[in-house]
């Protein structure tokens, strides 16, 4: 969505709910100030990750990270030596699962916001 639509939607969701009359601010001024802060966010968002040398993106490898996850996570024991033995392959597809799960609820939730 562009900035100017992101704008006039934030602005008729203010008017509707009469929430410039509290301050007294006219709600294009109020949906340009949304609008400003949420550009100020991203911008510190961005120095945060190069501050810290990390890049936080929301379209990162999930399989990845998933399967990382449940490597460590299968690591969390007391007497790890007394464990047994460590199925990497079931391992694999409990976390191939999640992640077809994690896509279509996904898929689902997005849908429904093309629709609202």
């Amino acid at each position: 969505m562009d900035e100017s639509t992101l704008k006039k939607k934030l602005e008729e969701l203010i008017n509707s709910e009469c929430r410039e009359n509290d301050s007294n601010t006219p709600d294009f001024l109020l949906a340009e100030f949304m609008v400003n802060c949420l550009d100020a966010f991203e911008l510190t968002s961005n120095k945060r990750e190069v501050w810290f040398g990390v890049h936080l993106d929301i379209l990162n490898n999930w399989e990845e990270l998933i399967l990382t996850a449940m490597g460590e996570a299968s690591m969390c024991w007391s007497n790890i030596d007394k464990a047994g033995v460590f199925d990497a392959t079931r391992a694999e597809q409990i976390g191939k699962k999640l992640l077809q799960d994690i896509k279509k609820k996904t898929s689902t939730i997005n849908e429904g916001k093309e629709d609202g």
